[in-house]
């Protein structure tokens, strides 16, 4: 599962890892991993991470509209 596989390189390269859903989701104990819950709704998750990117940030999505928001969040002047 492509969440596993991003637990042990978040682990391994000591770099931050952040899962967001609209429900609880389980992420083993560490340093580098961490899970928000936001309120269920409509795209409401698909903005929180459209909202909080910083520079460096990279997004794992299938989903295409989000994918084409954090594009246009990256491309427009800061």
């Amino acid at each position: 599962m492509i969440k596993d596989i991003l637990f042990r390189a978040a682990e391994r390269a000591r770099i931050r890892l952040i899962l967001v859903a609209n429900k609880m989701l389980h992420v083993p104990p560490s340093p580098w991993l961490a899970a928000v819950q936001v309120p269920g709704g409509f795209d409401v998750a698909d903005r929180h991470i459209v909202e909080q990117l910083q520079p460096g940030d990279l997004v794992v999505t299938a989903d295409i509209p989000l994918a084409a928001a954090v594009h246009r969040q990256r491309r427009s002047p800061p």
